[in-house]
């Protein structure tokens, strides 16, 4: 139980950082994009978001997987559904500070990201030899 708490957690943490830290690096190598409160309407800025945060997320999946005792896919999938959880309460406070599609496609795709850091390590484990056993 602790071992997949850990790997929950860690993988929240993994997504969370490298998401907030590239978030502020934009802001700061790019400020005339954004408005005061962090918002931006820049198509692009939401896009390369998008990406960003799906690469993370997936990574995030992928380690959470991967560092599960068991059941890698589940564990995956519930960081993923932990994440929409956190998604849908941030899309709710911080409706106005994006167009609606970025909200909609960031919400569609939080467990996309969860399946496929899942899918990863589960074909990582499919792919390993067996080992033999030794006396």
């Amino acid at each position: 139980m602790i071992r997949s708490i850990v790997a929950v957690v860690s993988g929240f943490a993994l997504i969370a950082l490298l998401s907030i830290g590239t978030d502020l690096a934009l802001m700061t190598a790019m400020p005339s994009l954004y408005e005061a409160d962090g918002s931006t309407t820049s198509t692009t800025v939401l896009l390369l978001s998008i990406g960003y945060v799906g690469l993370y997320a997936t990574l995030g999946c992928y380690l959470c997987a991967r560092l599960a005792p068991h059941r890698p896919m589940q564990h995956a999938l519930v960081l993923g559904a932990l994440g929409l959880l956190f998604n849908v309460a941030g899309t709710v406070a911080r409706w106005d500070m994006a167009p609606a599609w970025f909200h909609l496609v960031s919400l569609t795709l939080v467990m996309v990201w969860a399946w496929l850091g899942g899918r990863m390590r589960t074909r990582e484990v499919a792919l390993m030899p067996s080992r033999p056993i030794t006396l």
